[in-house]
């Protein structure tokens, strides 16, 4: 699994196709962060249209003795063995935080050796939410009550302590958020807005919050949804290259559109598969936010609203709200890369069990559950087995193909996805229980969305050949369940 695109630079000139998707307000000048140009941005699967949103080393000699039952020899003197790192995780659904196993802490520690070091800085990234005074910034001025949080208390006085260009990193007025905007914006300009405030206050770690106003950039959400993965990889991309980690928040319900909300789940099942692609953290806002009254959303159906007390009053009361609950989570996280970049925690969870199966046509993956992401590589992984599925389409298809088994119960209408990047092309196509090319059923060049009957079924990821050359590289797939009465579904 690719965790991290090299880049010559993390910062270079942006290309014309994912300038184009920018907002038109005038950029600060100096250099830009380096991006991709979208191979989808000139076409649509469904041509509808969307509404834009606001351990330390021990030496010596051991004491040899009568072992005990589990292999000890009882010598206290005896080094406890380090655990082994295991391997890139599986980023599970329902749960609010990814799992930092071994391998995730280590990778993070490689990170913040590429910069200056951890730190008590971060920094914000965002738009209207993080702009918002309700976020963080009460952890500074407003009453706080932690209630049966206390345990967060060292981990806020450590940051609280943070010198962000003469504030705190909690109520510093970030550069690299603005109410109304979306990702493109932050990686645009020269310098762009993550790079003014990157050089301002040198953070160890990044929040980055983007999707909701980004789901109206494109002429239907699905494509929206393409643009915002070429533009959320270049961002991880050239943070991780400066030794920032950066920490992916979800996004919220969206109860000002009926439309943008039956593509949440999409979204933030995406958002969950890019940032296990680099093994950073990820944050899922919509699991512990949307079961609060009203949704912890405001008026308007999109902002979060807060507890009249104030936003970090963490108690019971306080926690019946949504930036309380947003400020709660964000708290967690920060402590959560405390406990492994500070007090060097090997690993605070365990890694899930890897997904049953191969990948090949004979012993596909198995998708357990929805919804469901994956990140794969055809460059690194992968048989050439079928060429062309011709109920479907006759496309060249004679590169890498990787597959997953998908049981159904019951008749569900499902939205499948993937995702690659500039010069990978992986196709996706739903094929019945042969496995087979003959037996297609739909494809998509980014997404199929349909119907399935009770039955077995497989999808195939395929590597389109261009001119004789297989497009192979890197994706994330997603399979999610599609909302009562989707039309699309």
């Amino acid at each position: 699994m690719v965790l991290r695109r090299e880049l010559g630079s993390a910062f270079g000139v942006l290309l014309a196709s994912v300038s184009s998707l920018a907002c038109t307000d005038d950029g600060p000048s100096g250099e830009a962060w380096e991006t991709v140009a979208s191979s989808t941005a000139s076409s649509s699967d469904d041509g509808s249209s969307t509404e834009a949103a606001d351990g330390d080393e021990t030496t010596g000699e051991t004491t040899e003795g009568p072992l005990d039952d589990t292999g000890s020899t009882g010598d206290p003197m005896e080094p406890e063995p380090e655990p082994e790192p295991d391997g890139p995780v599986r980023y599970p659904a329902g749960q609010t935080h990814s799992p930092i196993t071994p391998y995730v802490a280590n990778h993070l520690h490689d990170i913040v050796e590429q910069g200056d070091g951890f730190d008590d800085v971060f920094m914000k990234i965002g738009a209207s939410s993080t702009v918002s005074s309700n976020t963080l910034h009460c952890f500074v001025d407003d009453p706080i009550e932690l209630g049966a949080n206390d345990h967060l208390q060292s981990s806020l006085d450590f940051f609280l302590a943070g010198d962000a260009a003469g504030t705190t990193p909690f109520d510093r007025e970030t550069e690299a958020a603005r109410v109304g905007h979306h990702a493109g914006w932050a990686i645009s300009g020269d310098p762009s807005p993550i790079e003014i405030e990157r050089t301002a206050i040198s953070p160890a770690l990044a929040l980055v919050h983007w999707g909701t106003n980004d789901m109206g950039w494109g002429q239907t959400y699905g494509d929206a949804l393409n643009y915002f993965h070429d533009n959320m990889t270049v961002m991880l991309d050239g943070l991780i290259e400066q030794g920032v980690v950066p920490i992916v928040f979800g996004i919220t319900r969206r109860g000002d559109l009926s439309s943008a909300q039956r593509w949440v789940q999409a979204w933030n099942t995406a958002l969950r598969g890019i940032a296990q692609s680099r093994q950073v953290p990820f944050v899922d806002m919509y699991h512990a936010i949307d079961p609060l009254p009203g949704n912890g959303l405001a008026g308007d159906g999109l902002h979060l609203e807060a507890y009249p007390g104030g936003a970090c009053v963490l108690d019971e009361m306080g926690l019946q709200h949504g930036y309380n609950i947003r400020n709660l989570i964000a708290l967690e996280v920060l402590d959560r890369t405390v406990q492994v970049l500070i007090d060097d925690e090997p690993g605070i969870d365990p890694p899930m069990e890897p997904l049953a199966g191969t990948g090949t046509s004979r012993d596909p993956w198995v998708i357990e559950s929805l919804p469901f992401n994956d990140v794969r590589s055809t460059a690194t992984q992968g048989e050439s087995m079928v060429d062309v599925y011709e109920p479907c389409d006759d496309a060249d298809e004679s590169g890498p193909e990787l597959w997953y088994r998908f049981e159904v119960e019951k008749t569900t209408a499902i939205r499948a996805l993937v995702l690659d990047e500039d010069g990978t092309d992986i196709d996706l196509h739903l094929v019945d229980d042969s496995a087979t090319g003959q037996g297609c059923i739909a494809r998509g060049n980014h997404r199929i969305e349909t119907t399935v009957e009770p039955g077995s079924y497989h999808f195939a990821l395929d590597t389109w050949v261009d001119d004789g050359v297989p497009l192979t590289g890197e994706f994330v797939f997603v399979v999610v369940e599609c909302d009562p009465g989707d039309p699309a579904c």
